[in-house]
């Protein structure tokens, strides 16, 4: 099912849900976590990257003590540059249909991913930095905000439909440091790459540094959508066949990705409310 018309078919992923049956939802989920909630029972969101195998990798390496330690820092973009018609016409910017704008397509994911490194804290404070974008009849284009935890745990993003194409993610660590590139779709499918380096100093005389990060490369034979669509059969096919009760991970970490979203959307709204006063 395709999610970004969400007033629309919003009622019909209710009705689906109201008749116990399993939905795969394209993001964002719904407007807001209270519509949300109406909706999620067993479901799970096609948030594609999480599915891709280079994911549990990259895990690895976070969770590794003696390479990465604990988490200080993460940078997240995710950019595609839209033409004229899409800034006007395009699903993504109409007020009628994806109302969210931005923070419905893109900021989805980036925000997935900082709470995927964070182990699905949520962050005690959201602060959008008051620089957001519209297009002529006020939908987001841009926006990028920064999330804090409490601890010296912090994270940033950026997000757009006017800049050139990137799709990064940094996290680093008080050992190590990860950094991959195209984090929602990879370069290459078949063979999805990060780069890790531990311990990291400057060589002799400071000109260089060393050790070099390496490149990890992941491969696989299926894309990430089709190992997503696997998964979610895997899980139906477990409740009809096994009686195995509903995975709630995924409906857990949908909710979360919705509470931080309703977060960095009140944030800006009062950011605007001060610029216009």
């Amino acid at each position: 099912m395709k999610w970004r018309e969400l007033k629309r078919l919003k009622k019909w992923a209710t009705i689906s849900a109201n008749r116990k049956k399993h939905v795969l939802l394209e993001k964002p989920v719904a407007l807001n976590t209270a519509e949300l909630d109406k909706i999620l029972e067993d479901d799970m969101d096609s948030t594609m990257w999480m599915h891709h195998p280079r994911t549990m990798k990259m895990n690895e390496f976070l969770s590794d003590l003696d390479r990465f330690s604990q988490i200080k820092s993460i940078h997240s973009i995710l950019t595609y540059k839209g033409d004229s018609e899409f800034i006007k016409n395009d699903i993504r910017v109409q007020p009628d249909l994806d109302s969210l704008g931005v923070l419905g397509d893109v900021v989805w994911y980036c925000i997935r991913a900082i709470l995927w490194c964070m182990n699905y804290d949520l962050p005690e404070k959201v602060t959008a930095i008051p620089d957001p974008e519209f297009n002529e009849i006020g939908v987001l284009l841009s926006c990028s905000a920064s999330l804090t935890w409490g601890d010296g745990r912090s994270a940033t993003f950026y997000r757009s439909f006017l800049a050139n194409h990137a799709m990064d993610i940094r996290v680093l660590g008080s050992k190590g440091d990860l950094r991959v590139h195209d984090f929602v779709i990879p370069f290459e499918e078949k063979g999805a790459s990060f780069y890790i380096v531990s311990n990291s100093n400057w060589s002799n005389l400071s000109l260089g540094w060393e050790p070099m990060p390496s490149e990890c490369i992941v491969e696989t034979d299926l894309p990430q959508e089709a190992l997503m669509a696997r998964e979610f059969s895997r899980l139906v096919s477990d409740i009809i066949f096994e009686g195995s009760k509903p995975e709630m991970k995924w409906v857990n970490i949908s909710r979360k990705t919705q509470l931080v979203i309703d977060a960095v959307k009140m944030s800006l709204e009062r950011a605007v409310l001060r610029l216009l006063n």
